[in-house]
Formats: C-alpha cells, sequence, structure tokens
C-alpha cells in the first residue's frame, strides 16, 4: 500500500475540486439554439441595364430559280429587337450570248410578319454576266428605352427582360416570306435559258443587353449552417475527457 504525504494530499484534493467545477459549469452550459422554422429569402434587386449594338447571322440560301416559276421561302428570326436586315443577292447568268446579249434580270421581295416589303431587282453585269444587289429591311427604330430590371438574381432579371421583349417583339418567332424570280434576256433562242443560280446571304444587326453590377444582389453565400440532428460538445469538455480524468467527474 502507497502511503502519500500530506502534501500529495492536498494536491489530489485541489485537482478534483476544479475537475467538479469544471464538470458542473460544462453541464449547466446551454449550447446556441437553431432556428428550425426559419426561411432565408432573397430580397429582389434592382439592376442597371446596360444596351449595345450587335450582328447575327442567318442559313445562306444557295438554289436554282426557273423561268416563269419564282423560287419561295421562309425564315424566323429568334433574336429580339432587330435594327436592320440585310439581303445579299448574287449570281452569274449561264446563257448569255457572247457575254453582252441576253442578259438575265433577278428579283428579290421580302414581306415582314408585320406586313412590311421590300424588293429589288437588277440585271447581269456585261462582260462578267454576274450579277449583285443588297436589299436592307429597317426593323426597331430605336434602342429599347428599359434602363433597369428588378430581380432575385442576375439570371433572374435577365430571364424577366427577355421575356418581356419577345412578348411586344412583332418579328421574333415569326415567318418571313422571300420570292425570288428571274427575267430572262433571251429573246431569239428562250429555249436555252431555263433560269439561274443564286446565292442569298443573310445577316442582321440587333440590341443586346448586359445587366450592369449593384451592391446587395442577395447572392451572399452564407456557409453552412449548423445541423439540428448533432450535439454540440465544447472543445474543452472533450479536452477533459480525452485526458482520462472525466472519472473525477
Amino acid at each position: 500500500m502507497i502511503l502519500l504525504r500530506r502534501n500529495d494530499k492536498i494536491i489530489i484534493i485541489v485537482g478534483v475540486i476544479i475537475l467538479l467545477i469544471a464538470g458542473v459549469g460544462v453541464a449547466l452550459y446551454s449550447s446556441p439554439k437553431v432556428e428550425t422554422n426559419s426561411t432565408i429569402t432573397t430580397e429582389p434587386t434592382t439592376f442597371p441595364v446596360n444596351w449595345e449594338d450587335r450582328t447575327g447571322t442567318l442559313p445562306s440560301v444557295s438554289k436554282f430559280v426557273n423561268k416563269g416559276e419564282p423560287y419561295s421561302f421562309t425564315f424566323m428570326i429568334n433574336q429580339t429587337n432587330v435594327k436592320t436586315l440585310s439581303f445579299h443577292m448574287t449570281w452569274v447568268d449561264d446563257k448569255a450570248l457572247l457575254k453582252r446579249f441576253g442578259l438575265d434580270t433577278l428579283a428579290l421581295s421580302i414581306t415582314t410578319p408585320d406586313g412590311k416589303t421590300a424588293s429589288f431587282s437588277e440585271k447581269s453585269q456585261k462582260k462578267t454576266k454576274a450579277g449583285e444587289f443588297i436589299v436592307n429591311v429597317s426593323g426597331t427604330d430605336s434602342q429599347p428605352s428599359v434602363s433597369t430590371i428588378t430581380g432575385n438574381s442576375t439570371s433572374d432579371a435577365s430571364a424577366r427582360l427577355r421575356a418581356a421583349l419577345r412578348k411586344n417583339d412583332p418579328w421574333v418567332g415569326k415567318e418571313f416570306n422571300v420570292i425570288v424570280t428571274v427575267t430572262i434576256g433571251e429573246r431569239l433562242l428562250k429555249f436555252r435559258d431555263k433560269g439561274n443560280d443564286f446565292t442569298l446571304k443573310m445577316n442582321y444587326t440587333y440590341y443586346d443587353f448586359t445587366l450592369g453590377k449593384t451592391s446587395g444582389t442577395g447572392d451572399d453565400d452564407l456557409g453552412d449552417l449548423p445541423s439540428t440532428n448533432t450535439t454540440w460538445t465544447p472543445p474543452y469538455m472533450s479536452m477533459i475527457l480525452n485526458t482520462g480524468c472525466g472519472r473525477f467527474v
């Protein structure tokens, strides 16, 4: 049996008292409560709208137009706020006599979904037998007046604005009608000339937007919230337990 000195007994007693006090403090400690029924919401934010001029293209058309039989087709544009549509027509007369006589004339006509029409015709050039012209169709007269848009995020605000622009646009998603005709220049040998190949390239300019930066967009990273199904233990308590001294508490 090991006999302890008086000083050793005093030290042990003091140590046990300290551990008892610490244990009582831990037992009485109340961990922070997490409100399980609370809902984190995002406040709507107003974003500035910046407008820019941009260009787009449509698939080109390369076909043969027969004499007395117009070639027609339709197309659609999915872009809003189109400023101008441009049609670039090219061809070569393959039957002109001596490259000077019997030159053909090609014509182009466009009708927009809201009833606007534009047309032009041109005769093939001497020597080269080639023909070329451009027809422009005017769309939106001016830049949209929208300067701000409200949404819960930039993507939400952008989607809201695009939906509003599509709703009020007279061209987007609707059919344009195009007709190409050829007038044969041959007089004596008309049977030789059946028509002409042509190529039509189409492009357009339009107003597009970007959303400017603003403070308080509601996209703040709130980090990871503590789980309501776990028990939180103060770090100093775990240290006491890990030392093996917890048996005195």
